[in-house]
Order: structure tokens, then sequence, then C-alpha cells
């Protein structure tokens, strides 16, 4: 599914600018003009609803690979734009199940980290502590 390539049809097809776009959606027209390309990762829910508001229509209008001027648009959710919707953020998901693993092993390598320098640090400090209490005792003769 090339969702850019979509907006960039459906903006086309109302005689929108890039410029003219990217002023609505409050970024720059080097920003927008990547969207049209597809040279953006992921796109929030919110920015394609932003984007969906401006060319005035449904956000699933956006998933939709057909040319605007061979179907009518109508702003129905079918089956097929639910499941192109679970499709694209399905990823984000993974993404997102993938980086908290990676901080929860980071998170529980550094706890063991810190555990060591602990127990490093005690057994530094026990001979020194013993020392300072023999000092501050006064020696019988």
């Amino acid at each position: 599914m090339n969702v850019g390539n979509t907006i960039r049809r459906l903006r086309e097809y109302r005689n929108l600018t890039q410029e003219y776009m990217a002023d609505r959606l409050c970024i720059g027209s080097t920003a927008y003009g990547n969207i049209e390309r597809n040279e953006v990762k992921r796109l929030t829910v919110e920015r394609l609803m932003q984007i969906a508001e401006v060319l005035d229509v449904h956000f699933t209008e956006l998933f939709n690979d057909q040319p605007p001027q061979q179907r009518q648009l109508k702003p129905v959710l079918q089956e097929k734009d639910l499941q192109d919707l679970l499709a694209y953020f399905r990823q984000d998901k993974l993404l997102m199940k993938e980086m908290m693993t990676t901080m929860r092993d980071s998170m529980q390598k550094m706890d063991q980290m810190m555990r060591e320098h602990i127990r490093i640090m005690q057994a530094v400090l026990h001979p020194i502590r013993e020392m300072s209490t023999q000092k501050a005792k006064p020696q019988k003769p």
C-alpha cells in the first residue's frame, strides 16, 4: 500500500499544492514532500487524520489505492479499509513491543551492574571501615 502516492493523487485531484498542504499541516514543504514520496518511516494516526481533514476525505480514503476519479469518494469504513489500517499500524505495535523488550533487557542488565558495583564497593569499604573503627577505639595497655 502506498499511502504517500494516494495522498498525492487526492491532493492533485483537488488542485491543491504541496505548499498549501504543508502550510495547513504546520510543517515544511520538504517534510510534506517526504510524506508524499513515502520517505517518512511511520505516519502517526493524528497526522493522517490532519491530512484527511485538509483533503476533505475520510481518513480511510488515504489507504485506497484506486485513483479518485475512478471511484466515488465516500466516508464509509469498509472491511478492507479496516484491514488496511490494522496492517499499517500493526508494524507500530511490533516496533513498540521490540523497543519495550530491549528497554526491559537493558534495565535488567543495568540492575545487575549496579548490584555488582554495590558489592564491589562494600568489599572495598569494609577494610577501611574496620581500620577506622580500630583507630577510634582506645587501645588498652
